[in-house]
């Protein structure tokens, strides 16, 4: 079996209908009236459900990347062009390695995916409700921010430690150091009492620059208090808040902040969106010498799996070899 992490080839998108009248699998920006700080929040309900359910990752490692997942829809959904936007950790905790990504392509939709690589045996020392710093790591870790705007655009990464109980705290350092934005940002990932699917939401609000660009950022008295403010009433939202289906992401802003007035705009719609398709996995496999072909075939056949959506797409040893003939033609 060889594992292939799904690359940029893009296959037609299947949306999953969500129940009548639900507000779930959006990103809703918005601002606080007359302060300098503006936001994003997030409900994720069946792209969160199917992006973990494709694999059997126990319950605290499904939590973690419920909320990388929801934190690349936030951090996604700030881009204004198309393009695609990766996070991802690297550590020498039980989860070396943990991936997610947000595409926009131009039509209103974000497509979200994410995995998590584990080390088994370590794994099973953590007990059963390991902490985000035990799973991930800190020692010598890394969170790595990569934004791709295509072939004919530098590509741009931003790179801070894992330092932190939460991914909360990592990105908030992130944007701290990174961005010099002062940033707040809360996420949650649990299974729903009711139904025992997987659900994730979170929230972020930046206070932006007053000045000219290149100055240092201005954060006088004044907006030093509003700054503060908004920050404790978005830290003052619960778990559940976050997860609800029954509260739709206009009426939590409305609780959080209706006494000093808040806007909303347009929200996007995100999806499950992994990019693996058949024939660029046969492309994949054409770039192997004949001999690494012949001693992948198991059984007749070589079974190729995408990391990220966890399929497995077989091919026989003769559509192998054909593919790679014609790659050297």
């Amino acid at each position: 079996m060889v594992d292939i992490p799904s690359q940029d080839n893009i296959q037609r998108p299947i949306v999953i209908q969500d129940p009548e009248g639900s507000r779930d699998n959006e990103v809703r920006p918005f601002a606080i009236e007359g302060m300098d700080v503006r936001g994003r929040a997030v409900r994720l309900g069946t792209v969160t459900d199917q992006i973990l359910s494709a694999h059997n990752y126990p319950e605290p490692v499904a939590r973690i990347l419920g909320e990388f997942i929801t934190l690349a829809a936030l951090l996604g959904n700030i881009m204004k062009f198309d393009g695609i936007v990766t996070l991802q950790t690297k550590s020498q905790g039980p989860v070396p390695m943990m991936v997610a990504d947000y595409e926009a392509k131009g039509d209103g939709l974000g497509r979200l995916r994410g995995y998590a690589q584990l080390d088994e045996e370590r794994l099973k020392t953590y007990g059963k409700n390991p902490s985000f710093e035990g799973l991930i790591g800190s020692k010598n870790g890394y969170l790595a921010l990569t934004i791709d705007q295509g072939a004919d655009m530098e590509r741009y990464q931003g790179i801070v430690e894992l330092k932190g109980e939460t991914l909360s705290d990592v990105a908030r350092n992130y944007f701290l150091n990174s961005e010099q934005t002062p940033t707040e940002i809360r996420l949650a990932c649990e299974r729903d009492a009711v139904t025992g699917n997987w659900r994730s939401g979170g929230i972020m609000v930046q206070h932006l620059a007053r000045g000219e660009v290149g100055q240092e950022r201005i954060l006088d008295r004044e907006t030093e208090e509003q700054w503060n403010r908004a920050s404790v009433l978005m830290h003052s939202v619960k778990t559940d808040e976050l997860l609800d289906p029954a509260l739709d992401l206009d009426q939590l802003l409305f609780r959080l902040y209706n006494e000093d007035g808040v806007r909303v705009f347009e929200s996007a719609h995100m999806i499950k969106g992994c990019r693996c398709e058949r024939e660029r996995l046969l492309s994949v496999l054409s770039q192997f010498p004949e001999d690494d072909i012949d001693h992948m075939i198991e059984g007749g056949k070589i079974g190729m799996n995408c990391q990220f959506c966890n399929k497995t797409f077989d091919f026989t040893g003769e559509e192998a070899h054909a593919a790679r003939k014609a790659a050297m033609e």
